[in-house]
Order: structure tokens, then C-alpha cells, then sequence
């Protein structure tokens, strides 16, 4: 029998927003956690808190950014603030939500970052999408208890700490099991050629910038065919190569989350061709801009996109012009 749910959301087509308000105690800590059942699809939402949806019954799909992904008890994913994302072909499934503020991962655990970089990964790339684990049937029983833990301490406002206490132990669960899923196949930003940092680090702080080969390579007090070389062996791909699926993926994240108009978006990407900047687009994505922006607000399945690559080499934020 599932426990009456705290947080009552009413979820529409016009791909909502959810803020702390809705979920947080005003007097408490910004962290809850609450069981949710949903037996038909929701639509796409975001929200300014983490969410850390686990699934304990049931299955579907989890519909996101970064594509659509089979769920099924076990299944747990990270959600940035900010970022939208949705449930599909819904069976029987039941997800236990755990809801936490930014600021209580910046302040309170910030010095347990190297501990935690699962939510390291997901508070500070340059392009946040969900992070997602799989735990077996041992972990899953632990993180219930919790989640339930913590779920029972919030609600009555006891012990701030034992909620910290809960939560820590919590995503060191999901944190162990992530560890070993990326471990082969996840680079360190230190494992990086001190070039390949370099380079990727000016191009995250500006994608919009017409960056060339020689500029990069100047900048780095490299040669260029040397630079191609190191990218290639660090990351798989050229410099520029890396640049445009930087600018794809901050055009995919702006056309969702503001209403700019799709050319003034890829001209502050560095693409002021509008028909280049939707063949760019389309060959990342498979849509053109505006059926990825319609696809997206609506809660729809869409492409996975090639674009995507694993993991941001910097911690730099791209924030988008306000001005013309």
C-alpha cells in the first residue's frame, strides 16, 4: 500500500514548472522525499530542485535530453534543476522521488564533493542532463529504507541532521553503484592532456565564438595537427568537432528553457546563418529546432541525439546573452 503522497502536483501538456514552494517545508530543510504512482504517461516538467527519482515497481520509459531510456525497479536517475523531463508507456510504476535544493548541495555537502561525484557531475557540467544508475536488488532495499528514513523524519520535523544523516547515506548508494558503471568508460578531468583542458575550457566559457584550429592552438602553446592528435586520443573527436557539439547542445537547452527565437539563439551560438544553424541542429537531433522546441514542451518522445557527449570537460557555465 503506498503512503498518501505529500506533494500533490497536477501535471499538464503545458510542460510545467515546480517550485521549492510546492514541495520544501518553509520551516524545515530543502530536502523531501515522497512516493508517487503513475499508472499513464506524465508529461514533460522541470523544477528548480534536484530530483532523484527511484523506481520500485512497475516500468517505462524516462523521456529526457539526452534520449528515452527503459526504467525498471532499480532504476534511479538524477535530475539538474532546470531541466526538463518526462515518464512514457507507464506500467504499474512506482517512483519514490527524493527532492533536494541546490544551495544544500553548494553549502552544506560541498566539501564532500570528491566523495560525491555523481552530483558533482550533474551540479557542475557546463550542460547538466540526467545522470542514471542502475542498483541491484541488495542496494535497492537499502536505499527504500532511506528513503523512508528520511521521508519520516522530515514530516515530523524532528532531527535536521538525522535528514542529512539519511540522505548522505542515501547517495553514497547511488553514488557506488554509478562509480562503477562509469568507471571504464568516464574520463577525470585530471586524466586529460593539460592542452586538451585548455582548449576545452575556452570553448566551453564561449561557444558563441568563431574559435579557429590556430587559435586554439596558440592558446594552448601547441601545434595544430599535435592539439587534433590530443583531442582525438582524450575525448575522441577533433577540437572543432567538440566546439559544434557544444553549441548544439546549449541550442537544444536554450530552445526548451527560454522562449528566444530560434535565429537570435544561433546567432549567439556563433551560427548566424539560420538555415546552417537548423542543418546543424537536425544533423545532431533529427528534428529541425522549432519541431525539437514543440516535441520537447509538449512531453513527446524525441531522438536520441549524437550530440551528447559523455561528460563536460570544465566546470564552466554557459549563460546566454539577454541583449540583442
Amino acid at each position: 500500500m503506498l503512503r498518501e503522497s505529500r506533494t500533490k502536483l497536477t501535471y499538464r501538456r503545458s510542460r510545467p514548472r515546480y517550485e521549492r514552494t510546492a514541495v520544501f517545508n518553509p520551516d524545515g530543510l530543502p530536502v523531501w522525499a515522497d512516493r508517487h504512482q503513475l499508472d499513464t504517461d506524465l508529461a514533460a516538467h522541470d523544477h528548480d530542485f534536484f530530483e532523484i527519482a527511484l523506481v520500485t515497481r512497475g516500468q517505462g520509459l524516462h523521456i529526457a535530453a539526452d534520449g528515452d531510456y527503459p526504467i525498471r525497479p532499480g532504476s534511479a536517475v538524477v535530475i539538474p534543476p532546470n531541466q526538463w523531463h518526462a515518464y512514457g508507456q507507464c506500467e504499474d510504476l512506482v517512483v519514490f522521488d527524493c527532492f533536494v535544493a541546490p544551495e544544500l548541495i553548494d553549502s552544506t555537502l560541498s566539501f564532500l564533493d570528491a566523495e560525491l561525484p555523481l552530483m558533482q557531475t550533474v551540479h557542475t557540467s557546463t550542460l547538466p542532463l540526467p545522470q542514471r544508475v542502475q542498483l541491484s536488488p541488495y542496494d535497492l532495499s537499502m536505499a527504500i529504507a532511506e528513503l523512508h528514513s528520511m521521508s519520516d523524519v522530515a514530516a515530523a520535523r524532528r532531527s535536521r541532521i538525522q535528514v542529512v544523516g539519511h540522505l548522505l547515506i542515501y547517495l553514497d548508494i547511488l553514488n557506488r553503484s554509478w562509480s562503477a558503471d562509469h568507471s571504464m568508460h568516464r574520463r577525470s578531468i585530471t586524466s586529460l592532456h593539460p592542452a586538451v583542458s585548455r582548449a576545452a575550457q575556452l570553448m566551453e566559457d564561449k561557444p558563441g565564438r568563431a574559435w579557429t584550429l590556430a587559435e586554439l592552438a596558440a592558446a594552448t602553446s601547441t601545434e595544430r595537427t599535435h592539439l587534433v592528435r590530443l583531442f582525438q586520443r582524450d575525448l575522441g573527436i577533433p577540437p572543432i568537432a567538440y566546439l559544434n557539439r557544444l553549441r548544439v547542445q546549449a541550442a537544444a537547452r536554450l530552445l526548451v528553457q527560454t522562449d528566444q527565437p530560434i535565429a537570435h539563439i544561433g546567432a549567439q551560438l556563433g551560427w548566424d546563418d539560420a538555415g546552417y544553424f537548423a542543418r546543424r541542429f537536425k544533423t545532431a537531433y533529427g528534428l529541425s529546432p522549432s519541431a525539437y522546441r514543440k516535441r520537447a514542451l509538449a512531453g513527446e518522445t524525441h531522438y536520441h541525439s549524437s550530440a551528447v557527449l559523455p561528460l563536460p570537460v570544465s566546470g564552466a557555465r554557459f549563460e546566454p546573452r539577454t541583449g540583442g
